[in-house]
């Protein structure tokens, strides 16, 4: 059977199918290849280009479906952060967005995941997605209810909520520092008051008792000088020797002065 000429009728709806999604199913992951029926799926896998490429791989094709379950994964919790957040979707809904979102996305065909209900299940029991199912439904493969559960998120929170104790934490030993320091202060200073008033009492006295007053006299007495020269004694009797004639000098003088006055006196009484 022939191609269909390009412009005719035949040919454009060919190209209309080719453009719009096909079947998943039917899609090669390895060649990237679309079949739009079961025979054509068929025709490609006995072909001299798909097996080339199933004959190189390794370990049986553990290793490539592992980078894809991994691609898989990967994209499709991307596209729920930035599409929907950690609000609720149906699973089924989301599963249509991610298929629409690129024509050329890792399929789950290809992945270690045979349905969308044990790929969902995966993430809930991976932390990935919180998984709700409604009690009145019973198709639980359409009616699976999702939400985002943002890791980063939630170690932001815990980080914070770290911060906020260690902060009061910190606040506290701080506070718990300066009332020991106060505490410390009111201790000594009322030590100090305490003996500051005991020092400050004045002693018993007892008043019955007799006040015993002195009358002696405090200026001191001359004190005697020694001479460099000569024995003391001598010095002694010389010094008592002009005190005696430093007397008989003021008596002489006394003497003059009563005789002059009476000498006056008797003048006075004359005239």
């Amino acid at each position: 059977m022939g191609k269909a000429d390009i412009g005719t009728a035949k040919y454009q709806s060919k190209q209309l199918k080719a453009s719009g999604l096909q079947r998943l199913r039917f899609y090669c992951q390895i060649c990237e290849k679309q079949c739009r029926d079961a025979n054509g799926f068929k025709n490609h896998i006995n072909s001299l280009s798909h097996q080339k490429k199933i004959t190189s791989l390794k370990d049986g094709g553990s290793s490539i479906i592992e980078e894809y379950s991994s691609q898989f994964l990967n994209d499709f919790i991307k596209l729920l952060k930035i599409n929907h957040g950690t609000k609720k979707i149906n699973a089924n809904k989301f599963y249509q967005e991610y298929i629409l979102n690129d024509r050329d996305h890792v399929h789950m065909n290809s992945t270690k995941w045979s349905s969308l209900t044990q790929f969902v299940k995966f993430l809930g029991t991976k932390g990935y997605v919180k998984v709700e199912q409604p009690e009145a439904d019973t198709d639980t493969e359409f009616n699976l209810v999702i939400r985002l559960i943002d890791t980063e998120y939630y170690q932001k929170q815990q980080e914070l909520l770290q911060n906020q104790k260690n902060l009061k934490t910190e606040e506290q030993m701080s506070m718990k520092l300066i009332n020991d320091q106060i505490k410390k202060s009111q201790e000594y200073m009322n030590r100090h008051k305490q003996e500051f008033k005991e020092e400050s009492k004045p002693d018993n006295i007892n008043t019955n008792q007799p006040i015993k007053v002195s009358l002696k006299s405090s200026i001191s007495k001359r004190p005697k000088v020694r001479s460099a020269f000569g024995n003391d004694s001598e010095s002694e009797g010389e010094e008592e020797g002009e005190e005696e004639e430093r007397g008989s000098q003021l008596k002489r003088k006394n003497n003059t002065k009563i005789g002059e006055i009476t000498n006056r006196l008797g003048v006075k009484s004359k005239r």
